[in-house]
């Protein structure tokens, strides 16, 4: 320590000094910040809550309007319930926002509704806890640390009727009543809210601060050095400048000791043989740092030349793919409305009145047929651009695949016989229920048997397989057809994007390339697999392997393959 010179000292004291406030004053930043953040969250839960819940209200409050013109001749009741209604909402505000919006209850009359661990503690805490009205925590949803906030749901006395008393009595809506009475808790409004933007703001305000003490640091230290330099430098000059005369050949010169020390006087006798060789490594020196700093400056001014270049090349890119995902949405939107309104005037027409001869009935079924297929371009690239936009998510519920054959068949039965081929639907009778995305199973055999129709020539035939096979707790849906089949070549890169086996200007067969694309993403959502056998001329068959249940893939594979 004795070797260290004073304004060393003097500076990693005030350095440290600093540096510990400055961990300090982060700590406290990120705590309050942390709080601040819980409490913004639980605001906007609380807003969030309050406005579900004015909907629930609003429809229970006029469900008496609704059901008046709500049932069947029959006296089957038809109409909106405030159940249905807030359920429907909260999906949509889900899928509209990054929030997660959910109606739960111990005992729902929809699976959906079912709590998980997090909701039950809720549920349970505002039934013994009389007069909670929240429930909060930031805690870990999906493996992402999110703010989860909830709210109870009381029974007032127009929700009675549905759920009152006596309990067990089957209400207009076909489930048994409850039998809760005017107060109690039926349940709780679920709402998720990730914390991206709060922690980048978080992290913002952490930034400022490191850079406001940083700088306090900086002039902190050249303070110190200023005063070092008056308060002790100073005198020592006095005693340079007598070294400096005896390094010079001056050796007349007398210090006095009042202005010295015994380590100057030692200094002044070894100052001279050392001066030589400490001015001539000083000089040396600092032409290499000079020499080094310029090279630095020069390759700093050039990355940041390159950087800059680089967020504006990357601001172009990302805004020229913001606009196509929104001309691609907004055109699909756009069209699809007209669309539908032709397919429906067309099926009225036959409905309606027979054709006056065959020409025009070739007119109306090229009208229908074209229509439909049109259509169907049209979800796939609105389909495609949500998923770019990352607007999809998955609805994971108990799937009927009969159901959904069913509805395939509905669509692409008319498209097959107005081009004269044989559609056949076949389901085996031990297909279990499947856990998955109705909508999305649905779109994938739509688009599979759409593609078959389409590229199997007049007599030929289509056939939709699906079958169970426990030993890879998997289905597989098969879609066979007799069409011009796929070369070996092209059997991987007809799962792209926008491509199809014949690329060129003049193809026979349109459309937009997309509808395996989207078979082969959603397929995968579930953790399934797409692939395809074919040869030229003898056509395809299309296999979709999806899990029964949730079992992890790996699990499956070990299993079956």
């Amino acid at each position: 320590m004795g070797n260290i010179t004073l304004k060393t000292k003097f500076v990693v004291l005030i350095s440290a000094l600093v540096v510990v406030s400055l961990f300090a004053n982060l700590a406290w930043t990120s705590v309050n910040k942390r709080a601040q953040m819980e409490n913004e969250l639980r605001e906007k839960g609380e807003v969030l809550a309050q406005q579900m819940d004015a909907v629930w209200e609003f429809m229970a409050s006029n469900q008496d309007r609704l059901e008046q013109i709500s049932y069947t001749e029959d006296g089957v009741y038809q109409g909106l319930h405030c159940a249905i209604v807030g359920r429907s909402i909260g999906l949509l505000f889900t899928s509209q926002s990054e929030y997660t919006t959910r109606f739960v209850n111990f005992d729902p009359r929809n699976d959906a509704d079912e709590p998980d661990e997090f909701e039950a503690e809720a549920l349970a805490a505002f039934t013994e806890q009389e007069g909670r009205t929240e429930y909060y925590e930031i805690a870990e949803y999906q493996g992402e640390e999110v703010f989860r906030y909830l709210a109870p749901m009381t029974i007032e006395e127009n929700c009675l009727d549905c759920h009152g008393e006596p309990k067990g009595e089957i209400d207009v809506t076909g489930f048994p009543k409850e039998g809760w009475t005017i107060g109690d808790v039926g349940g709780a409004i679920s709402i998720i809210m990730p914390l991206d933007v709060y922690r980048e703001s978080e992290q913002s305000a952490i930034v400022q601060d490191v850079i406001f003490f940083g700088g306090m640091l900086a002039f902190c230290l050249v303070i110190v050095y200023v005063a070092l330099g008056y308060l002790v430098t100073r005198p020592l000059n006095k005693i340079q400048a007598g070294v400096e005369q005896i390094k010079t050949g001056d050796l007349d010169v007398e210090l006095a000791y009042t202005e010295s020390s015994r380590e100057m006087n030692t200094l002044t006798a070894d100052f001279n043989r050392m001066a030589e060789e400490l001015s001539t490594m000083y000089g040396n020196l600092e032409t290499q740092v000079e020499d080094r700093t310029a090279q630095l400056a020069h390759a700093n001014d050039v990355l940041e030349r390159q950087r800059a270049q680089l967020e504006e090349v990357n601001g172009l890119l990302r805004d020229e793919n913001q606009y196509k995902s929104e001309f691609l949405a907004m055109m699909s939107h756009e069209l699809r409305t007209p669309l539908t309104s032709i397919i429906a005037f067309a099926e009225m027409l036959n409905k309606e009145s027979e054709p006056k001869d065959e020409k025009e009935a070739e007119t109306r079924r090229e009208i229908e047929a074209n229509s439909r297929a049109l259509l169907f371009m049209i979800n796939d690239i609105l389909e495609m651009s949500r998923l770019d936009a990352g607007r999809i998510e998955m609805n994971v519920e108990t799937v009927d695949l009969g159901d959904v054959a069913g509805l395939v068949q509905s669509v692409v039965q008319p498209l097959a016989k107005q081009n004269g081929i044989e559609f056949t639907c076949e389901i085996d009778a031990d297909v279990p229920l499947i856990e998955a995305d109705f909508e999305k199973v649905r779109h994938v055999l739509e688009n599979l048997a759409g593609n078959a129709v389409k590229f199997t020539p007049r007599g030929g035939s289509v056939r939709l397989h699906i079958s169970h096979h426990p030993e890879c707790r998997e289905v597989w849906l098969r879609v066979a057809d007799t069409g011009i089949g796929i070369a070996k070549k092209d059997q991987q890169r007809v799962f792209e994007r926008f491509v199809q086996a014949d690329s060129s200007a003049s193809r026979k067969y349109s459309g937009t390339g997309l509808g395996l694309a989207l078979a082969k993403e959603y397929t995968e959502m579930h953790h399934g697999s797409i692939s395809l056998e074919s040869a030229i001329g003898e056509g395809s068959v299309f296999t979709v392997r999806m899990p029964v249940g949730h079992d992890a893939e790996s699990e499956r594979e070990a299993m079956c393959r």
